[in-house]
């Protein structure tokens, strides 16, 4: 029973990931604001990540596909999680043409996975991988430090009365809601919390449609 809800959790994750992505969409053809195009690219690395763990518990029986599962979900997750956050952060630093500022953006983003593993390989034992619940924990504190800074940006932002973010004084507060849902998954691989473990799942829900709420009012109302 628990592990169809967490099926069901996965798949509504997606549907709602993608049914935002389209929203973004929307909203970047009128804008052509970078930090708003970084939002779709990045939310469709989270969508990828909720269909990973999908079929991970779809397939969990078959430890080398479930194994191979949950790696690309690290990695789909922490991607999705730094194309945001550095979206945000060269936007504020640049005004570079949009092609190549997607383009530092992406080198940004993969740089940083990238040493993430390196440093994953360094630490004891050495050039050995820790298994992919241990991995899963730190690839959590990076995320958490990806979707702080995001929190910090808008609050910051909105404290200067930016026009093009007056319409969006939820957006922190979504993106604390999805970091609630990464801290709790943290606690739940420290120690196992089931309390923690269903605030994760609750949280995520609870962000993507506050997401969906925050960019549907925001195109219709730019429209």
């Amino acid at each position: 029973m628990i592990r169809e809800a967490l099926v069901l959790s996965e798949f509504v994750s997606i549907g709602l990931a993608l049914v935002l992505v389209y929203f973004l969409l929307k909203i970047c053809r009128f804008t052509r604001s970078i930090s708003l195009l970084g939002l779709p690219i990045g939310f469709s690395h989270l969508a990828l990540s909720y269909t990973f763990l999908a079929l991970y518990l779809l397939y969990e029986e078959n430890a080398i596909f479930s194994d191979s599962m949950l790696w690309l979900r690290l990695i789909t997750q922490s991607f999705g999680c730094a194309f945001i956050a550095f979206s945000y952060y060269f936007t504020a630093k640049t005004d570079k043409p949009v092609r190549r500022l997607l383009m530092v953006i992406s080198v940004a983003s993969v740089l940083s996975i990238l040493t993430f593993f390196v440093a994953l390989l360094v630490t004891p034992p050495f050039l050995v991988l820790p298994s992919v619940q241990v991995a899963g924990n730190y690839s959590r504190v990076l995320n958490l430090v990806f979707l702080g800074y995001v929190v910090y940006y808008l609050v910051a932002r909105l404290r200067s009365r930016d026009r093009e973010f007056s319409d969006l004084v939820s957006a922190p507060i979504a993106f604390s809601v999805l970091w609630l849902a990464q801290y709790s998954l943290f606690i739940w691989g420290v120690d196992g919390s089931m309390t923690a473990f269903t605030l994760a799942h609750v949280a995520r829900l609870a962000s993507l449609i506050l997401f969906i709420r925050v960019y549907y009012s925001s195109g219709r109302v730019r429209r």
